[in-house]
């Protein structure tokens, strides 16, 4: 089945059960599957005005929220490919991106001048039709953008479409990381990020989703509690801030949750032992992967304890380890890092970039450098353009900024190489302080955990961390 059917089936299942679930500090608004269905039916119908062809190309570039569901969903009725774009880009962002997508429809902020046919939120808004548009010939797809503004835009396709086993959707995958039907899914992430994978994987399962459209710590407790929250998606950054006092969460009840999962950073050792006591290890899964899709490596809790820093092992796919003289490394070894995808294709282009580099024709590295251990478990250190060269040793600043950010009185921090006349580049350390900070207790810590090399030689406090939504380091913005 493919998801538009899948939905289709759910309401007529369990119409007047919520399949979505806003959630905002003082409102909760609710759409159950029968409104969900009805309203995506209306809105295609809209979008298909004028004639579609085959397999359109639709951008969602909308906040999160029901709109983005309905228009969503609306499009894969159409059979069309998906592109979701976070709803604040700059307009000529915007521009820039659209003119490489030429799509068929943009349905987002009809202020932003677009080369293509907008359809604005509001004629849709509310509007539902019992009438499915005529069937798609055409498999509902999806793809993410990556490059913006920084490079030459690439359009990545989902390697699989928006298909379900009509006998059982749940997949073994599904199953290995806390998955199954109708649970109680928490998206806090972009919808133009992970989040978009995690919301509409989860309505297919059938799911009752609630949507946080703004991270509020204090808010992702009382949503557990209120919603009785099964599966939920966060990256460091909110697991660290959930740690806070005035978040409480070691106050919540947390026992309905059976699947935590966190990626697209690394997580400090602190915060992840802390998230395992409080939901237990066989529930958190940690998960490594990228736009590029050449594998997915994840890592459920108890096995972390065995192997801590790892991200797991490829399932599926396979890892080299490269120096710099293209000789695959043995256990132990940090070099670069080659998927090779089950398949041993490349990334699925709708829009191609500046290419990968490969290694033995069917490995691809997006750039990260790492290890394996004998058992096959892999550690990340970081991207290779993101190393300092202390004196000639590589210093990987993604282990100093975990050991900054374990440290209670920090908030966050991030790190950058600061040129010295001796040594040629130190680690500059750039802090956010939380309550009871002290820069020396900070320096003591850092020396407690750091070889002498790696512990930053100067320090900086500042108001906030530079994070794109999805939490990860905005890196062109702190060369800015």
């Amino acid at each position: 089945m493919t998801i538009a059917e899948r939905i289709e089936w759910l309401a007529a299942t369990k119409p007047d059960q919520p399949a979505i679930v806003v959630a905002g500090r003082n409102r909760h608004s609710t759409v159950t599957w029968r409104e969900l269905d009805g309203r995506a039916n209306y809105c295609a119908a809209m979008l298909s005005e004028g004639g579609l062809p085959k397999a359109p190309t639709v951008v969602v570039s909308l906040p999160t929220g029901a709109d983005h569901v309905v228009a969503t969903i609306a499009a894969w009725k159409l059979g069309a490919t998906v592109i979701p774009l976070a709803p604040d880009l700059p307009p000529v962002e915007v521009e820039r991106l659209i003119s490489v997508l030429r799509p068929a429809r943009y349905v987002g902020d009809p202020g932003h001048p677009v080369s293509c046919p907008v359809s604005r939120p509001t004629p849709w808004r509310g509007g539902w039709s019992a009438t499915a548009p005529v069937p798609a010939d055409s498999v509902p797809r999806s793809a993410s953008a990556t490059g913006g503004t920084t490079g030459r835009p690439r359009i990545i396709m989902r390697r699989r479409g928006w298909l379900f086993d009509e006998a059982d959707p749940v997949s073994a995958h599904d199953r290995a990381v806390g998955l199954s039907t109708d649970q109680v899914q928490l998206v806090t992430t972009p919808l133009y990020h992970s989040g978009f994978g995690a919301l509409y994987h989860g309505l297919a399962l059938g799911h009752t989703v609630v949507l946080m459209p703004t991270f509020i710590p204090s808010l992702v407790g009382d949503t557990i509690e209120r919603y009785s929250v099964n599966v939920l998606r966060l990256v460091p950054t909110m697991l660290k801030m959930l740690l806070m006092p005035e978040a409480r969460i070691w106050e919540r009840n947390l026992t309905s949750i059976e699947a935590l999962h966190h990626g697209t950073a690394p997580c400090p050792d602190g915060v992840k032992r802390a998230w395992l006591e409080l939901v237990g290890p066989e529930r958190v899964f940690e998960s490594y992967s990228s736009l590029e899709q050449l594998g997915f490596i994840y890592i459920r809790g108890d096995e972390w304890l065995d192997h801590p820093g790892s991200v797991g092992r490829p399932d599926p796919g396979t890892i080299a380890v490269v120096d710099d003289d293209g000789a695959e490394v043995g256990p132990g070894k940090v070099g670069r890092l080659f998927f090779r995808s089950p398949d041993g294709l490349g990334p699925h282009h709708l829009v191609a970039g500046e290419p990968l580099p490969v290694w033995r024709d069917h490995f691809f590295s997006v750039g990260d450098l790492g290890s394996l251990d004998e058992d096959g478990y892999l550690y990340v250190r970081g991207r290779a353009n993101e190393m300092v060269n202390v004196g000639g040793v590589s210093v990987y600043p993604a282990e100093i900024e975990s050991v900054l950010v374990s440290a209670p009185f920090v908030a966050d921090a991030y790190v950058i190489p600061k040129a010295h006349e001796i040594l040629g580049q130190v680690p500059h350390a750039m802090v956010v302080p939380a309550k009871g900070f002290s820069l020396s207790e900070l320096d003591v810590y850092c020396r407690g955990r750091l070889s002498l090399h790696k512990v930053p030689m100067s320090y900086e406090l500042v108001a906030e961390v530079p994070r794109t939504g999805v939490g990860k380091l905005a890196r062109t913005r702190v060369a800015d």
